[in-house]
This record gives C-alpha cells, structure tokens and sequence, in this order.
C-alpha cells in the first residue's frame, strides 16, 4: 500500500471527530489573494475510496450512539483521537478480541501494516496542510512499574504513534498528577485533565491527545457581532451572541428538511460543515439521516455564496466515558474477562481487559477561527487478579544456606 493510499484510509476521521471536514472536491470560493487556495489531491482510487468510507463509518456510528444516549445533550467528539488511542491498544490484542476491535473501528481489509501506517502518515499530513491551521498530536504509554512490555507492541507504537512509554507507580498522586500534567501540556492548556486517580490494580493506560486551531478563510468582523434569539426545539428561546460575516465566501446547500453550510478555514483545506433542520424538521429526524454517503451528497450539492451569514458564537467542554457506546458497536469482548491483550506484557499477559475508554472534548468557535482538543484514554488492567498467598494455619519452617544446603534452623509455628 501506498503512503498517500495509508494515509486516505483514516483521513474523513476529522470529520465527525471535531466537526471539520476536508472536502477540496468543493472548496471553490471565489480567490482572495489573503488566502491562497490548497493545491489539489489527485483522485482516490477505488480501493481508497472504499477504504475512506469503511474508516467515515465509526465516525457516524459514534456520533448516532452517543447521540441516542443523550439526544438533549451537547455534543462533541474525536472520533480520530478514539480510533488512536484504541488502536494503539489494538496492537497488543490477539484472536477474537483484535478482530471485533477492527471490524468496530471499520479497519477491514486493512493489514495491521497497513492501519498502522495510516496513522503515520495522516498525521504527518494533516499538521502540514495549512500554515493558518495548526493540528498537532501526542500519544503516551504509560505501565505499571513491575510489568515489562513485549517488545514488537512497543516498537510499533513507537514507530507509527511516536508513544512515549513511561514506567509508573499506579495508586499514587503523583502518577496522576504526571499524566494529567502530560494531557495539560498537548493540548495547550485546553483540557487540563484526563484521569481523576488510579490503583494499584492498574496495568497501562494508552493515551491520544489532539489539538487543533484555525482561521476562518474569512474572518467575522466582531464589530458585527450582536445579540439574537437562538430558537430551541420545544418552542422556547434564548438571547446568545451572533457572529456576521458580510464580506466572505462559503458553501450553501438548502432544502425542504435541512441547511447545510460548509465554513472554509484557511487555505481551505479544513472547514467546519453545520446541518440545521429547516421547517418542522428535527435535530433527530436530520441526525437519523445523517451519514457518510448522505454527508457526501449534500456537500456535493453546495454551491458558493456570499450571502450574510450569521452564526452564534459558543465554547463547550463535553466528557464522557465509552464503554457502553464501543459495547453497542460490537467491541464488548475487549472489556471482558474474554479478552485477549496476548501481544502486550512479556512473560504472558492473560487476563488483561480494557476498564475504561474515556473521553474529554474542547471546543471554541469565535470570531478569528476555532480552538478545539481532544483527549482519550484507554486503562487495561487486569481481569482476574492473582490470589495473594496465605500462610494462615500452622506451619514448619527452615532457614539454610541455600549453597551448600546447610539447615541453620528448623522448627515450626502452630500459634504465631
């Protein structure tokens, strides 16, 4: 496979995963000398295109079971920063629960190789795209002092993740502190947290980290922005803050059940896409009809404007734990006593299990661009812990010399 191909492979992930999407079939603005338009991409093939699909698919699927959970909640997620971080724990996985962790993530036909290189290479391409869109990652292992890593997870997490791996000591402030520390620091200060404590119990937390922050093509004029109603969905409203952009460009599409609106950032390789229910349509009836192919067909159907666009301004901080979520979408088996973390600890590593996948987002759209980061945290620990030794009845005992096999001592103990 092809770098370009591996890379094509995980790419759409941006698209649910921090509400942008790369869509340069479409970006096709008017020019304005202040930003220059991106180079074009010679056309997927069809393998690439089946590959972008399969990959998009976890994406709309995350999104459609979080939402269902939650449908009144705002929402806001990674899916690239969940499929890192998973994978990374996918490369220490074995027999059925490696399968039922690729074909959730929406790997298939893709070799491990193949996967692997993916994210390399999306992640060289998408920090160098555009010089007014900064995107940088950071990825860590973190183990319990007393375990020792195989080495081929090792060495293909640091190969294609760039992992940091760190010996701690689990069930102590400071490794919290550590980590959270780490998670503070990728992401700019913008989610300060990832872990509220451990245990000693804990083996290995895997964890991606995402940081993104763009500049609208065309930038809102904060002289513009004044206060509006923003209509809710059970007739009420509320006075919120509204951008207005009078003198840019972007993509429109509108019908009878829904606007769509493509905001370009930058050299327009990045956009932020919005879907609005239209008429008596619900955020339900469009969300339930929102997927990959669906998505495509809208975005193809945009034409460029310059019509005033008006567009509230909001931050939002959203956190949640995945476990019932990556369960319903068929990984159960990784968090049971079934799993099978085989390819991870030296010397045999039954029983190991995922505990946790959680996940924190950040984001802020304003009148100069969009700030946004993502955390996610994969904790393994151990399923069926050893049973401690118990020397609880009477005993003999013997102290020797274990060289020459001399008994120095010997007796027992019937009441200690």
């Amino acid at each position: 496979m092809s770098t370009f191909s591996a890379k094509t492979a995980l790419l759409g992930l941006l698209a649910g995963g921090l509400l942008f999407s790369s869509c340069q079939k479409h970006d096709v603005a008017a020019p304005n000398p202040a930003a220059p338009e991106a180079m074009p991409v010679r056309p997927l093939t069809g393998a690439e295109r089946n590959t972008v699909t399969s990959a998009n698919d976890f994406a709309f699927q995350a999104f459609g079971a979080l939402r269902a959970a939650t449908p009144a909640d705002n929402i806001c997620i990674s899916p690239l920063s969940i499929s890192a971080a998973l994978t990374m724990a996918y490369n220490g996985a074995d027999g059925s629960t490696k399968a039922a962790m690729k074909q959730t993530l929406g790997f298939q036909p893709l070799t491990d190789l193949q996967i692997n290189e993916a994210f390399q290479s999306l992640f060289a391409l998408l920090g160098g795209l555009d010089p007014k869109v900064t995107f940088t990652t950071g990825n860590s292992i973190w183990v319990g002092q007393q375990y020792q890593l195989q080495a081929p997870f090792v060495q293909t997490n640091q190969q294609y993740f760039g992992a940091t791996v760190q010996p701690v000591a689990f069930g102590v402030p400071a490794t919290t502190a550590l980590i959270n520390n780490w998670v503070n620091t990728q992401t700019q200060g913008k989610i300060t947290s990832i872990l509220n404590g451990t245990n000693p119990n804990d083996v290995m937390y895997l964890i991606n980290a995402l940081y993104f922050k763009g500049a609208w093509t065309y930038r809102f004029d904060p002289q513009n922005t004044r206060p509006g109603s923003f209509f809710y969905e059970n007739g009420t409203s509320a006075t919120k803050s509204f951008m207005s952009l009078t003198t840019g460009r972007y993509r429109r599409y509108r019908d009878a059940q829904q606007l769509v609106v493509d905001l370009p950032y930058g050299n327009r390789r990045f956009s932020m896409t919005l879907v609005v229910p239209q008429g008596q349509n619900t955020l339900a009836s469009v969300a339930g009809r929102l997927t990959n192919s669906q998505l495509n067909a809208w975005l193809a159907a945009t034409d460029s404007t310059g019509l005033e666009l008006r567009l509230p301004k909001f931050q939002l901080a959203y956190e949640q734990k995945l476990n019932a979520m990556l369960t319903q979408l068929g990984m159960g088996v990784a968090f049971s006593g079934q799993a099978n973390f085989g390819r991870m600890l030296a010397g045999g590593s039954s029983g190991l299990a995922i505990s946790e996948v959680k996940h924190k987002t950040f984001l802020d759209v304003n009148e100069d661009g969009t700030e946004a980061a993502a955390v996610t945290s994969v904790g393994i620990v151990v399923t069926s812990l050893p049973q401690p030794t118990f020397v609880d009845r009477p005993f003999l005992f013997l102290i020797r010399e274990k060289s020459t096999g001399s008994i120095l001592f010997m007796g027992q103990m019937t009441n200690p």
